[in-house]
């Protein structure tokens, strides 16, 4: 309701048709999201928070290959946010696409992005072990319990 009437003031208000989206996401209203990142994209392309909310309301509708298509366009608008190349890789390894190495390229990428929320180290490990490739995954998992290892030193402090 607010969104809307942020809306009426100036229909151009790209943060309202954003956040608009994300909200319809939360409410599994798909298209309802898809519309209001469609109409936040109109205003500014360069919008990468739109182009990922785009991605994820078709991998919400099972649609990978949509779904790759705006989480590419996200990810080269801000090539440094690990979660745009964590949900790219998420689609990867869905039942539809089981493209695995292309996962482990976005992992390595997020990995290499401050992964804030460890996903990435963990994702290549389980990847690797499930390519057979025993010793790639002891390398990624090892990195990981360093990791852990590292937050429970500090947390000591």
């Amino acid at each position: 309701m607010y969104f809307r009437r942020a809306l009426k003031l100036n229909k151009n208000y790209l943060s309202a048709w954003t956040l608009m989206g994300h909200e319809y996401i939360e409410m599994k209203n798909t298209p309802a999201a898809v519309d209001a990142y469609r109409r936040a994209i109109d205003i500014n392309p360069c919008d990468y928070r739109a182009w990922y909310g785009l991605g994820q309301a078709y991998e919400m509708m099972g649609m990978p290959f949509y779904a790759l298509h705006y989480f590419r366009k996200s990810v080269f608008l801000q090539p440094n946010d690990s979660r745009l190349w964590i949900s790219m890789a998420h689609c990867y390894e869905t039942d539809q696409l089981r493209m695995l190495e292309e996962a482990i390229k976005c992992y390595r990428r997020a990995a290499n992005c401050n992964d804030r929320e460890a996903i990435a180290l963990h994702q290549l490990a389980k990847l690797q072990y499930e390519l057979g490739r025993p010793e790639e995954a002891a390398f990624y998992y090892k990195k990981d319990l360093e990791r852990i290892f590292s937050l429970t030193i500090l947390r000591e402090f």
